[in-house]
């Protein structure tokens, strides 16, 4: 890839340097969209932390939240797990970035479970048998936790087969 730009442009656009270098690296890799977007995403934010809306916390933090349990059911979360939401063009594609941010960064927090997570995690299922197997957890579980609502199986990953994570 390449990124073109005028000269005085150049630090408007490091962030998305950063983010798509990050991309380019994890491109071996037949991670989930979410969580391909959510190392991304915080990648760039450590380099080039946001200095206003929803990350600094706060107002802007509840009203995101708000936004994201309004926005959320279970038609959505399936498009969130399956990578469709990315290319929405209403607000589930801002949200969606931010959901996958959020649940990177709280996996995250134990790095060595997460790293084996990450490297295990397969589009074909969303990253479910992974989770389950390396971080102790069904993402259906996690995403609920996050929205403040009560689990329902609807709100896991659909796909193949638990057993068949590699596409075969």
């Amino acid at each position: 890839g390449h990124f073109i730009t005028v000269k005085n442009q150049l630090q408007s656009i490091e962030p998305t340097i950063v983010h798509e270098l990050t991309h380019a690296l994890l491109g071996h890799l037949p991670i989930p969209t979410w969580l391909n977007e959510g190392l991304a995403v915080n990648t760039e934010h450590r380099f080039y932390p946001p200095v206003t809306g929803s990350h600094r916390g706060g107002r802007d933090a509840a009203l995101q939240h708000a936004r994201h349990q309004k926005f959320w059911g279970p038609a959505e979360i399936q498009q969130f797990w399956s990578g469709d939401s990315f290319h929405r063009t209403d607000q589930g594609n801002e949200l969606s970035y931010d959901l996958a941010r959020i649940l990177t960064a709280q996996f995250a927090s134990d790095w060595p479970r997460f790293t084996a997570f990450a490297l295990e995690a397969h589009q074909s299922d969303g990253g479910a048998q992974a989770a389950r197997e390396r971080l102790g957890i069904s993402l259906g579980s996690a995403v609920c936790a996050l929205l403040e609502r009560d689990y329902t199986p609807d709100h896991e990953p659909s796909g193949p087969p638990a057993t068949d994570i590699h596409g075969g």
